[in-house]
């Protein structure tokens, strides 16, 4: 696969062919950052235009359904060619509310950079019987066994001491149990939707490991980079290839950024919930590489760190590791150990936010560069563009960059959260205005709508 050309080199066509002859590389730079700049002057005519673009929504009514049971429904949206980045997006959602997946399908995701969505329900669950069958009930009782430490109840299982585990390497998983971090049972009480909510904290790993095998099992190449997202978040697909652009964040380094970065004293770094994840390519080849620790002539210094990391055994995970299996796969079955439904007899449990899986493993296992900003502490895990929450008790805790977006988004937020349809549409014409060269016709691309063997 070619490295991404990094050089806006070619003259935009909206410019006209008679520009097209005279304009520079850079002075096409400085026009296109012009156009951006005339939005403030532009107000009333896209202001006329939104609203007319919302009279046609209405005419034509709801669009096709995009959830999927027991398949992955991914939409080709980008041509092949090899000069711009090449970015697949998973969304995380809900069949109680396909509208928004639909709405991201047709807002960002047709942006010219996209070359698949896919968007994930509870039917690309691995575990059905989640969604089927645990309550609320379930869910609160599951909340408060997660917040039961060694000094309040719970205790490291007689199978795991006789096998020689020490509580010192099982010590994060009680520093989750212990510091009362994990979601509040009371808040879980107060929600309809609390079942939900529980069963969708593996929905991310069950729609990461289902998308690396699609790329496997049809040989289709990585993704310069992966977007892994709430289907309530939206993107500003022109900012972002914007910003990886002028960072010259290339796919060959082995990066992985959260949209809004949550630095915790006991959990460590981790995205914030809604906000995504990007992966580039070479992130997503270390997640998928296979691992050997038995053969100790021939490991590499990625084995060695791997199989290190695995001999501390933080979170339990050591017992699930087999010889050639690669992290995603550790990752896919420390999830899948032990479900939801079986609460009641677990052995070290699942207590973890989906989020904290990213942290712990993108961390820990070293998947991606150190991004520290002054190398003061690691950060495998990075910030997208020192987007950072930083929590130091309740009454200390202070937002950057994209964090401020975290609950809601503004046509100057690259990446926004808790946005409805309405709004995602609102926000997506007052860009598409703007570039209309730089998105493709959803009606036109709908064609190539299909289904996706597991």
């Amino acid at each position: 696969m070619m490295e991404t050309d990094w050089n806006e080199n070619s003259t935009r066509n909206t410019l006209g062919a008679k520009l097209a002859s005279v304009i520079s590389a850079h002075d096409t730079n400085w026009i296109i950052a012009s156009r951006r700049n005339e939005y403030t002057t532009r107000k009333i005519i896209i202001g006329a235009a939104l609203g007319l673009v919302g009279l046609v929504f209405l005419l034509l009514g709801n669009p096709d359904k995009l959830t999927s049971r027991s398949a992955l429904l991914s939409m080709e949206l980008r041509s092949g060619v090899r000069n711009k980045l090449a970015i697949d997006i998973i969304s995380i959602g809900s069949q109680t509310r396909p509208e928004y997946q639909q709405a991201q399908a047709r807002t960002f995701a047709t942006h010219e950079t996209v070359r698949h969505f896919f968007p994930i329900t509870e039917g690309d669950d691995r575990d059905a019987s989640c969604h089927k069958g645990l309550t609320n009930e379930d869910a609160v009782n599951i909340a408060l066994e997660c917040r039961k430490g060694s000094y309040e109840g719970w205790s490291y299982p007689e199978a795991t001491k006789s096998s020689g585990q020490s509580k010192h390497r099982l010590k994060l998983l009680d520093s989750l149990r212990t510091q009362n971090i994990y979601k509040d049972p009371e808040s879980l009480q107060a929600d309809d939707h609390a079942a939900d909510w529980m069963c969708a904290q593996k929905r991310p790993v069950d729609g990461f490991g289902t998308l690396l095998d699609y790329y496997k099992g049809t040989n289709v190449e990585l993704p310069d980079f992966l977007f892994v997202v709430d289907d309530d978040t939206f993107i500003n697909m022109e900012l972002v290839t914007d910003f990886l652009r002028k960072k010259k964040y290339r796919p060959s380094t082995a990066r992985v950024m959260a949209g809004c970065l949550m630095r915790f004293p006991v959990v460590g770094n981790f995205p914030w919930g809604g906000m995504g994840i990007l992966i580039s390519r070479a992130a997503l080849e270390n997640f998928i590489r296979p691992v050997h620790c038995e053969s100790k002539k021939s490991m590499d210094k990625f084995d060695k760190r791997v199989c290190r990391q695995l001999s501390e055994d933080l979170i339990g995970e050591k017992e699930l590791f087999r010889e050639g299996m690669s992290i995603s796969s550790l990752l896919r079955a420390y999830v899948a150990h032990e479900k939801y439904t079986s609460y009641r007899d677990w052995t070290l449990g699942f207590c973890f936010h989906n989020d904290w899986l990213w942290g712990y493993f993108v961390d820990y296992y070293e998947l991606s560069i150190d991004m520290s900003p002054n190398g003061a502490f690691e950060d495998r895990i990075g910030s997208y563009g020192d987007s950072v929450i930083v929590w130091e008790s309740p009454e200390s805790v202070t937002e950057t960059g994209q964090c401020m977006y975290k609950r809601h988004a503004t046509n100057e937020s690259h990446i926004g959260h808790l946005v409805g349809p309405d709004k995602m549409y609102e926000l997506f014409w007052s860009q598409k205005l703007l570039a209309p060269e730089h998105f493709r016709d959803y009606e036109r691309t709908n064609n190539k709508l299909g289904r996706l063997g597991r």
